[in-house]
């Protein structure tokens, strides 16, 4: 995992509903292929959001850690 590009990093963990897939989707519309976009969510469903979202767009999941209490979730735009 050490190699992947980071493009950029999200955290919205204040946010809610639609707003952290808005955010994740315009950073990955900016990112190239290969590179990643880091999301940090507070709440579990938003988490289940994300990963649906990255399925649905052909996106990938490469990272998917609960770390005190948030979860970090790195997304590989993929096309």
């Amino acid at each position: 995992m050490s190699s992947l590009k980071v493009y950029k990093s999200i955290d919205a963990t204040s946010s809610s509903c639609s707003g952290p897939i808005g955010e994740l989707s315009g950073a990955m519309n900016d990112a190239l292929p290969s590179e990643c976009v880091e999301i940090i969510v507070g709440d579990p469903a938003t988490r289940d959001d994300v990963r649906v979202w990255a399925a649905k767009t052909g996106n990938r999941v490469v990272v998917d850690k609960e770390e005190q209490g948030k979860f970090r979730i790195i997304v590989e735009k993929v096309k």
